[in-house]
């Protein structure tokens, strides 16, 4: 059965592997726990859907000149606002603090609250900051995180930047993890970004690189990165 054409566009875009049902890339939000939901970025029509899934909070992780188009989302949630580029050259550490923080108080206040966190197309940014979450709230690594978020949202693939902050964060999170081999890095490339290399050979790259996905990956294929590599992205949604 062919794809429908805005699943074709989102995963040629994306270079996205297909690992699930049409309907899954179809969805707008998807959640990742009862609490947690994971998007595209909303438009006016989807407020009723919002709020029938239960959200009372969101976050929108777009490019400042994005600002004005969710200002609506004000009117009706509890709203935050974190400018971001899906860029290999964008450091997320930032947005990550204030996004945990700003859940942490949300829940403070309200024993309901339910967050959307959504970016353009609820890929890489938003998915990274959701992925920080459920390594902070449940003490999962960066992969076993991912691939929660991956099982729920099948379009989650954080850029090669954002997936070597989020191992950073994972180190900082469990110190224990600093020495596991392969790293949860190492295995993201190889099984889910098809990093064409043994996954020895991409955790060697990463020690030396101090797991810099992009730097260690240039190193092992004489400068540049192949374009068969998923999550290399220089700016997207």
């Amino acid at each position: 059965m062919p794809f429908p054409n805005p699943i074709r566009r989102i995963r040629s875009f994306f270079a996205l592997d297909w690992i699930g049902d049409d309907d899954l890339y179809l969805q707008a939000f998807s959640t990742i726990t009862p609490t947690l939901l994971v998007g595209r970025r909303p438009s006016p029509e989807h407020l009723d859907t919002l709020s029938a899934k239960g959200v009372t909070h969101v976050v929108s992780c777009l490019e400042e000149h994005r600002r004005t188009d969710v200002a609506f989302l004000a009117d009706d949630f509890d709203h935050l606002f974190l400018p971001a580029n899906d860029e290999m050259n964008h450091d997320l550490a930032d947005a990550i603090q204030q996004f945990v923080s700003w859940v942490d108080e949300a829940r403070a206040t309200d024993p309901n609250a339910t967050v959307l966190v959504h970016c353009e197309v609820g890929v890489s940014r938003s998915a990274s900051l959701a992925i920080a979450l459920l390594m902070r709230d449940d003490g999962r690594t960066f992969l076993d995180a991912f691939e929660l978020a991956r099982s729920r949202r099948v379009q989650v693939l954080p850029n090669l930047a954002f997936a070597s902050q989020l191992q950073h964060l994972e180190h900082r999170l469990q110190p224990t993890q600093r020495t596991a081999t392969p790293s949860s890095l190492a295995i993201y490339l190889g099984r889910h970004c098809s990093a064409p290399a043994e996954v020895d050979e991409l955790q060697a790259a990463l020690e030396q690189h101090d797991f810099d996905a992009p730097a260690a990956l240039r190193s092992i294929y004489g400068g540049e990165i192949p374009r068969v590599v998923q999550g290399a992205r220089s700016a997207s949604g």
